[in-house]
């Protein structure tokens, strides 16, 4: 067996330090925990655990009360140090304190996530570190609520979530993550017969009835005005769908379908265009209540109007035969003459087709209008087998970046077409 080097032996590592014995680790975290507070607290938060739950509950109430009540701004030097500590309390009453008595854990993270109001007024959370520390925490939250008898869970999680909706707008969906939907139930009950509603509390109902798969209480949110809106239809109407409420999902579509006099483009010969996900609900609907012909048709409508590769995809993956094959054919041909060059060749890469891709370049070079970053993303994607189709898309962003004066863009350009290799 090949003995450790001694480099190897100074490596910091929990092997390595277990070497040096327990008393003299113990001097040196007195040593270093007389200069770092949040060190030393840790440390007699965990001698507290040892001694059992309750005093590491006395602990850790300690520090909740100092969060509650200060109100000093943390500078940009503690910053990190004072998220690092409010992440090792939220983990203390998490994985130390949870198994030692859930319900302690349990009342004491509400308390946690409660604080988040006022260090948020105490820190500038510039890149989210702090913001994650919750995050987590609603998460622990969601654990220890699996194991809480449902009626008082759900009451808990309604209190909290009336107290601070606007936090618990983000927080709410990482609790019902896993959560059975008797307890989503329960805290849409609770929360929905409590007085001093607003309109904060909307998005928290509509996650609740979701996890309760509950689409009553979802549509009971919309007015009857915001559910002739095609997009609050179409979300609507997806959760009765899901319920295997087709037909009432139809109603709820068609009365939010464009009609004349409301939701048109000015002649009263051309009506608007159908909102993308209220189309994506209907033809759903035609589907699921015996119109399959009728869905076929709205979805080659919708790619024609769209070109969407979603919706050609979608339309080719129900035909039999050689009639897929002819199908695509017909989609590559509309993608390849769309008045819009960039729209049918982002079709054409999508799906992706390169062989079309490469001929539309060729056979458009004239009118290739792209996007610098498009222009070299499908470059890349085409460079292997369609060199030149590649190397004619940079050299047309090159120039349009130098006719709006972009020099650098079209330098960079120009060097990732010289880049290629030409047959």
């Amino acid at each position: 067996m090949k003995r450790p080097t001694v480099a190897s032996l100074k490596k910091v590592t929990a092997e390595n330090l277990a070497g040096l014995g327990a008393e003299r680790l113990a001097e040196i975290l007195v040593g270093v925990a007389n200069t770092r507070p949040e060190l030393k607290r840790r440390l007699r938060m965990e001698l507290a655990a040892a001694q059992g739950a309750e005093h590491l509950a006395l602990e850790i109430d300690k520090r909740l009360g100092s969060l509650e009540t200060s109100r000093s701004k943390v500078s940009w030097r503690q910053r990190a140090t004072f998220i690092r500590d409010l992440d090792a309390l939220r983990d203390l009453i998490a994985s130390r304190l949870g198994p030692l008595d859930r319900d302690a854990a349990l009342s004491r993270m509400w308390l946690f996530v409660d604080v988040a109001s006022r260090v948020n007024l105490r820190v500038r959370d510039r890149d989210g570190s702090m913001a994650a520390v919750f995050d987590r925490a609603a998460s622990d939250v969601g654990a220890l609520l699996r194991e809480t008898e449902a009626t008082a869970a759900a009451e808990a999680l309604a209190s909290a979530v009336a107290r601070h909706p606007a936090g618990w707008a983000g927080w709410l969906p990482r609790v019902l993550e896993g959560a059975p939907p008797d307890l989503a139930q329960a805290a849409l009950r609770s929360l929905s017969a409590r007085q001093g509603a607003t309109a904060a509390w909307l998005p928290l109902i509509r996650a609740l009835a979701d996890a309760a798969d509950d689409a009553d209480a979802y549509r009971s949110t919309f007015t009857a005005e915001a559910l002739r809106t095609p997009s609050v239809a179409a979300e609507v109407a997806e959760r009765l769908l899901r319920a295997d409420r087709v037909e009432e999902a139809g109603q709820v579509l068609e009365a939010a379908a464009a009609k004349p006099g409301r939701g048109w483009t000015g002649a009263r010969s051309r009506p608007a265009e159908p909102d993308y996900d209220w189309e994506t609900a209907w033809i759903e609907y035609l589907d699921r209540s015996g119109q399959g012909e009728v869905a076929q048709q709205a979805r080659w409508a919708s790619f024609e109007r769209t070109l969407s590769a979603e919706r050609a995809k979608a339309f080719t993956r129900r035909l039999s035969g050689f009639d897929d094959v002819e199908a695509e054919g017909r989609a590559f041909e509309r993608a390849a003459a769309h008045e819009d060059f960039q729209r049918g060749l982002q079709f054409l890469m999508d799906w992706p087709a390169l062989p079309e891709a490469a001929r539309m370049i060729q056979d458009r070079a004239e009118e290739i209008r792209v996007e610098d970053e498009l222009a070299q993303l499908w470059a890349a994607k085409l460079r292997i087998r369609h060199p030149a189709a590649a190397h004619l898309l940079l050299r047309k962003a090159a120039a349009a970046a130098f006719r709006r004066r972009d020099f650098a863009t079209c330098d960079r350009l120009t060097q990732e077409a010289d880049s290629i290799v030409l047959p």
